[in-house]
């Protein structure tokens, strides 16, 4: 946690343009056991006023004791981070040669069905060759986007096999084998093992609130089953728990298998705390968002990508955002997602994302029509109404 009592007698050690920046440079001091602080320019009432005016959001401040270690310390870390914004990306592995595997744009593929409900595999294979075509960096099929709670366990299968031989080893492909129970969770890996894919996702059981020894027993019982990266699905408004970040860690650390974890909660600060608790001892270890507008946060304070559903829609713009990142062209980023201001609207129709997903894609004209099944069900006259002119806005169709 941070050191919550700032002394009298502090020296600033960088000045920071965003309060992204100063938490990455933060965490970075803390990693290294220098006490630090954060000292905001800003003025109550008036947002970012002060930082787009003088191109500083605020002061990284740490004990006069420490202030030689924490300089060599900075430069450290900003040095790391412009010699990664110069690394080109290793399209073909999502990432450059000798880091983690699972990085950059990996889009939570929609499941497609034809007007009658029944599976179009036709329409999936071209949807799959889109995204390829948009510059991902990855596949992700069979997650809560997909639908994979709504189809039989024989579509499931099929709609595995259809992905993965869509992306024919362009990109990693990832299949999520969610389930109530670790028995089915690890046959679905197993297939997903035997059809070629990369790895799997896992979420936590959903149907009743595990406790943090079940939650280790399920990710072990399938480490111990498959070859297979597993990467976590920490999802808490469907799983029913938020997974704490000494449990992820300690997940990490005893099962090499497990790879990464896709982060789809609405906190930069959780996010945070896993990258704290678990890089010191798994450097190796993917850290993913699964909201959008989360992901320039998320890279700058040292995650690899996102899971974005929207990309369904946009992947070329999404990758877009991910790689002036990665060259180091974070306010041009930052521009290209200040037009999706109202991003978090999106999840504000009282509906499913994966159903105002393939509602977006209907009114592009990428999908003939945008059939969900029951439970599920599709967006009325007005939210319809109210998701293009949202779209509009945002620059999206």
């Amino acid at each position: 946690m941070r050191w919550l009592a700032e002394p009298a007698d502090v020296v600033r050690v960088h000045q920071a343009a965003t309060e992204v920046e100063a938490l990455a440079v933060e965490q970075a001091l803390r990693s290294a056991g220098v006490r630090a602080w954060l000292r905001s320019r800003q003025l109550p009432g008036y947002g970012d006023v002060v930082a787009r005016a003088w191109g500083i959001w605020g002061d990284v401040m740490v004990a006069p004791e420490d202030e030689t270690e924490a300089r060599g310390i900075v430069v450290a870390y900003l040095a790391s981070v412009r010699e990664d914004g110069m690394k080109s990306t290793m399209r073909s592995e999502g990432l450059e040669q000798g880091t983690r595997r699972f990085a950059g744009i990996l889009p939570p593929l929609v499941t497609l069905f034809r007007r009658d409900g029944s599976l179009d595999d036709a329409a999936l294979r071209r949807h799959a060759d889109r995204l390829l075509e948009g510059g991902v960096h990855g596949l992700f099929a069979l997650g809560t986007t997909g639908e994979m709670m709504h189809l039989l366990p024989e579509e499931r299968r099929r709609v595995a096999e259809l992905v993965v031989s869509a992306a024919d080893g362009q990109v990693p492909v990832l299949i999520g084998c969610g389930s109530t129970g670790t028995d089915e969770a690890i046959a679905y890996a197993r297939h997903a093992g035997d059809i070629g894919a990369s790895g799997v996702v896992v979420i936590v059981p959903y149907y009743w609130t595990l406790s943090d020894p079940a939650v280790e027993a399920h990710y072990t019982a399938i480490a111990a089953a498959v070859d297979l990266p597993i990467i976590i699905y920490n999802f808490p408004a469907v799983s029913g728990r938020n997974l704490p970040a000494p449990l992820i860690a300690r997940l990490a650390e005893a099962h090499p298998t497990i790879a990464g974890i896709k982060e789809t909660i609405d906190s930069i600060g959780h996010i945070q705390q896993v990258l704290a608790a678990v890089r010191p001892k798994r450097p190796d270890f993917a850290v993913l968002c699964g909201f959008e507008y989360h992901l320039i946060n998320t890279l700058l304070l040292g995650g690899d990508g996102a899971v974005p559903g929207m990309a369904n829609l946009a992947p070329a713009a999404t990758v877009a955002v991910y790689d002036a990142v990665r060259r180091g062209d974070v306010d041009g980023a930052a521009e290209m997602m200040r037009a999706r201001i109202d991003f978090p609207t999106l999840y504000e129709f009282g509906a499913p994302l994966f159903v105002v997903v393939k509602e977006a894609m209907a009114m592009a004209g990428l999908i003939e029509a945008p059939t969900v099944r029951l439970p599920a069900q599709a967006l009325g006259g007005e939210a319809r109404a109210r998701l293009r002119a949202l779209l509009e806005r945002m620059e999206m169709l």
